[in-house]
């Protein structure tokens, strides 16, 4: 009767597969959470950016002058930035006289391609 302690080949295989599909289950949640980061900086970029391009037209776009600024002439407004190799570019939307306020209203949706991780 021999009384050797040790593990047999089925019990080492199944310890690396137990250790594998958990190893599988790790690397998962960290290639998300990179591709979630990425994602929350460009959102975050893309929020500053859009201050960004209306903070300017404060200044320059007034009600009593509407005819003369680069929204109403749709020239010089400030266009597409690019940072970190990805191009936010602006979309400049009017509502003429909007029934609250009976007064133009500007406002800016900011895109971009997100690049793959």
């Amino acid at each position: 009767m021999s009384k050797q302690k040790g593990l047999t080949l089925l019990e080492i295989l199944v310890s690396v597969l137990i250790l594998a599909l958990v190893m599988t289950a790790l690397a998962n949640i960290f290639v998300t959470a990179k591709r979630y980061i990425l994602h929350s900086r460009l959102r975050m970029a893309g929020g500053e950016l859009g201050r960004l391009f209306l903070d300017p037209l404060q200044q320059d776009v007034r009600q009593d002058q509407w005819g003369n600024n680069c929204l109403s002439a749709n020239v010089n407004c400030p266009g597409a930035q690019t940072i970190d190799n990805t191009t936010y570019t602006p979309n400049y939307t009017i509502t003429k006289n909007s029934p609250l306020t009976n007064l133009n209203e500007v406002s800016v949706t900011v895109s971009w391609n997100e690049p793959a991780p």
